[in-house]
């Protein structure tokens, strides 16, 4: 038994460190990608024109860093077709309008992998809900099964949502790994409100959303946002257009932020009118600088500064430099890049060494090339890599691993099912046996000394998950996924 625990914790291991899931970005319009892969070159080479992107846009590759899909809101591809079921996002009216070029909504998707799998992969999603540019009231999840039709992907559950009937922000939604080193928390704010929404994603399904007021409101219309996660996933930073940029702590553990501090970005571009806000902010690799844009600025802070509030301005837009600063996004060669503010420049802006103080950090406009006239946005990427937090007291996986193996894993047959799953322990037991859908709803369940049947006839097609419960405890002991085809 010992020797199998050895096992299954060097696969948590491996799949820990095996996470180029960032090394490739899919940019806009006539899509050029950035290669990160060789540490010395970024390489860049163009794809076939699958879907255009505007300001919503996202990309993942496979643990070894092959690209896999990108998403305009509206479809997911993969580097030479939409997937099988993988048009129709954020089905509104919104989203009907910008069919030809992509939402136009900074921070409205993000792919995240399934925590413990190599072959699946979420895409979490929302579109606006009029055409009058109303707030997202529903946060959705897509499920993506890598093998599927072929090998190419397919889309096995779409537009699942996980969150309804609330104002949402426009746009900043962002994710960081939880101090397990392999489940991620997923962040929304709330507009008129100070709210943020958080989810817990793991193996087993989405748990939350779990709520927490904290820091300033930012009230409609002004509220279009921006998000990130420092590198180490201590700190957090967001902005908007208009009001003041929150840089909080963040606990990897329990998902709560504190300290908040605010800093007043001046981003008027009308003498005389001063209008604190932002276009993207982003922190430096150490996590000790937050680089804020707002259109025609570029901004560095200096959280170890006795007075945050003193800021170096490394960039101002003049008569050479027309096409202004956008989006920003941390690249695994330990630069930070730029997009342009309404895109066609062909290139798109650097800072190539974002760790060092003032013009040191070397701010290049329009340093890196690209093949095509990029969108206005970078692909919304998180740290895929950052590891558990050594001795906080979360770094769980080890340690569930080892009960789970010295239990017998649930035997299900038939798997993939089509009109029923028989379930079973390896010895007797007090069990509740849970099936649950990629929300994390249970949508059947057993009670039972060893064996059960769930009726999956009448349920969608699509990747579930059993749950078994010690009755006695509470405690849930093993799990596994299913899958459903008819």
């Amino acid at each position: 038994m010992r020797a199998l625990i050895i096992i299954i914790g060097l696969s948590f291991s491996l799949l820990a460190r095996a996470q180029l899931y960032d090394a490739q970005w899919a940019l806009g319009i006539n899509e050029s990608v950035l290669d990160f892969r060789n540490t010395d070159t970024v390489i860049i080479y163009s794809l076939p024109t699958v879907e255009s992107c505007t300001l919503t846009t996202a990309s993942i590759c496979d643990e070894s860093g092959n690209l896999l899909f990108y998403t305009n809101g509206i479809s997911i591809c993969n580097t030479q077709n939409v997937l099988l079921n993988g048009e129709g996002l954020n089905p509104c009216l919104y989203t009907q309008a910008d069919s030809l070029d992509g939402l136009n909504i900074q921070q409205a998707a993000l792919f995240l992998p399934m925590p413990g799998s190599l072959r699946y992969y979420y895409l979490f999603h929302f579109s606006n809900d009029t055409l009058q540019n109303s707030r997202p009231g529903t946060i959705y999840s897509s499920l993506i099964d890598k093998e599927g039709n072929g090998g190419l992907g397919e889309v096995i559950q779409k537009n699942v949502p996980i969150l309804q009937g609330h104002i949402l922000r426009g746009g900043g939604m962002t994710a960081c790994k939880h101090a397990n080193g392999r489940d991620y928390w997923l962040i929304m704010g709330a507009s008129v409100t100070n709210m943020f929404y958080k989810f817990l994603i793991t193996p087993n399904g989405i748990l939350g959303p779990y709520t927490q007021n904290i820091g300033p409101q930012y009230p409609l219309p002004y509220d279009i946002a921006y998000s990130k996660f420092s590198q180490d996933g201590s700190k957090f930073v967001t902005g908007a257009v208009e009001g003041l940029v929150l840089v909080m702590d963040f606990d990897r553990c329990s998902g709560e932020f504190s300290n908040p501090v605010t800093i007043f970005n001046d981003a008027s571009t009308i003498p005389g009118v001063a209008i604190s806000g932002s276009a993207a902010v982003e922190f430096s690799p150490n996590n000790r600088f937050v680089y804020v844009s707002d259109r025609i600025y570029l901004v560095q802070y200096d959280l170890l500064s006795t007075n945050i509030q003193d800021s170096t301005q490394l960039y101002s837009e003049d008569s050479t430099t027309s096409y202004g600063i956008h989006v920003l996004q941390a690249a695994p060669n330990g630069k930070i890049y730029a997009s342009t503010w309404g895109g066609g420049l062909g290139a798109i802006h650097v800072i190539n060494y974002p760790d060092l103080k003032g013009d040191s950090a070397d701010f290049v406009y329009g340093g890196q090339p690209t093949y095509s006239i990029p969108s206005v946005a970078l692909p919304n990427l998180i740290n895929y890599k950052l590891g558990p937090l050594v001795g906080s007291g979360c770094d769980t996986i080890t340690a569930i691993t080892e009960v789970r193996a010295e239990i017998q894993e649930p035997r299900v047959i038939p798997d993939p099912a089509d009109k029923y799953a028989y379930v079973e322990m390896g010895m007797q037991g007090n069990y509740e046996f849970d099936l649950l859908n990629v929300a994390g709803q249970v949508v059947d369940r057993k009670e039972t000394r060893q064996v059960d049947i769930f009726n999956t006839e009448s349920l969608s097609a699509g990747v579930y998950f059993i749950r078994v419960v010690d009755r006695n405890s509470g405690n849930e002991i093993a799990s596994r996924k299913l899958v459903i085809m008819h």
